[in-house]
């Protein structure tokens, strides 16, 4: 009689699990299985953000009017924002359902700034002109005799001592650490890739 009652509990509490399945539940777990079908190990960081939200959003559409009927939805209003505000709510979800394979995507995003930081872009040489009046351009002449010019855009490690130094800086030999950027350019009406600082070291 007691196994029997046991057993009558357990279905039940079973039904009741089973009733409460969110939309949200569904989408968690779909994208939990389209990760696991997913080969991190050989997409960027990028690749797999990229990859990953545009299925978040096919979900979002697959399923909008279920969610909005639970009081979800996602606010376009807000651009990227709102589409990050969503994907949060489904990688806290997603907890529940496969936490191993949110902490090997975590893991292989730590690993790819790993070496995003190891091979950062770097040149030495000397001083040529800093120059400028809303913002400023170093002009660099490098070991091959090549003048480099990168942009001074914001705040960073050697920044100081380059301030300081002002018109002095000239001649002085430095290692300046940097990454591209692009920027619209008025002038040009078209868009353009500039060596942005981001540390300078002076050897």
């Amino acid at each position: 009689m007691k196994k029997k009652i046991l057993l009558l509990c357990l279905a039940f509490t079973g039904l009741i699990s089973f009733a409460q399945e969110t939309t949200l539940d569904k989408i968690s777990k779909e994208t939990c299985e389209y990760l696991s079908a997913l080969d991190l190990k050989t997409l960027s960081s990028k690749e797999k953000n990229m990859e990953l939200g545009l299925y978040i959003i096919k979900l979002y559409t697959k399923y909008e009017a279920k969610l909005k009927e639970e009081g979800i939805f996602m606010d376009l209003t807000k651009g990227k924002q709102g589409g990050a505000e969503f994907g949060e709510k489904i990688g806290v979800n997603m907890i529940k359902f496969c936490p191993d394979v949110l902490i090997a995507l975590a893991s292989e995003d730590a690993k790819s700034e790993e070496v995003e930081e190891v091979t950062s872009a770097y040149l030495e040489g000397t001083i040529k002109k800093i120059s400028g009046e809303e913002l400023y351009t170093v002009e660099i002449k490098d070991t091959t005799g090549k003048t480099q010019k990168l942009i001074w855009l914001n705040n960073f490690e050697g920044s100081d001592e380059l301030i300081e130094l002002e018109k002095k800086a000239k001649g002085k030999s430095v290692k300046v650490s940097y990454e591209n950027i692009e920027y619209f350019s008025p002038k040009l009406k078209e868009y353009i890739v500039r060596k942005k600082i981001t540390k300078v070291e002076f050897l």
